[in-house]
């Protein structure tokens, strides 16, 4: 598991380095998904059905790529997995899904926020143990073709990430 985690943050990391994603700044840079007029305001349940879409379908990874489903047209990447989950107006890169998202405190997860780090992102679903220090995640990464997956995480790979929770969440 600690491999795949491994594997995951390495391939995010490389979207920092293909030639497409040099200009985080400008969504426009990036691989054209479409996008839509406003970041959506999305429920938890929605957030986490948004997610499940790309689970059922095995939306294969890649960072050259979109997927679109009902939900919209999103790069197949990890940041634009929680994009996706968000419904936001385009695919984000694993930096700028801080612009519309807020850092929160570990314990106060729930299911739609998301753990991030500067090469990686992913959907926090719920607390694998009663401590609150192993979450269950899903996520999409590398290497190029793996589907999504929801998996537990250790707490020791979850410490290297921080929580935000996304501005237009509702408990609905």
């Amino acid at each position: 598991m600690i491999t795949r985690t491994l594997i995951a943050a390495l391939a995010c990391t490389a979207a920092f380095q293909a030639p497409v994603a040099h200009a985080t700044d400008d969504p426009g840079a990036l691989i054209a998904c479409g996008t839509t007029a406003e970041d959506r305001t999305v429920t938890r349940e929605e957030a986490l059905v948004r997610s499940q879409s790309w689970l059922d379908a095995g939306v294969p990874y890649s960072q050259q790529a979109c997927h679109e489903n009902e939900y919209g047209s999103y790069r197949t990447d990890c940041s634009g997995y929680v994009s996706l989950a968000w419904g936001l107006t385009h695919s984000r890169t694993t930096t700028t899904l801080r612009e519309v998202a807020a850092e929160i405190p570990r314990a106060d997860l729930r299911p739609g926020d998301a753990l991030t780090s500067s090469s990686h992102a992913a959907l926090f679903v719920r607390w694998a143990d009663a401590a609150g220090s192993e979450p269950v995640v899903r996520e999409q990464t590398g290497p190029d073709g793996a589907p999504p997956v929801e998996r537990r995480w250790t707490a020791r790979t979850a410490n290297a990430y921080t929580p935000v929770r996304y501005y237009r969440v509702t408990e609905g």
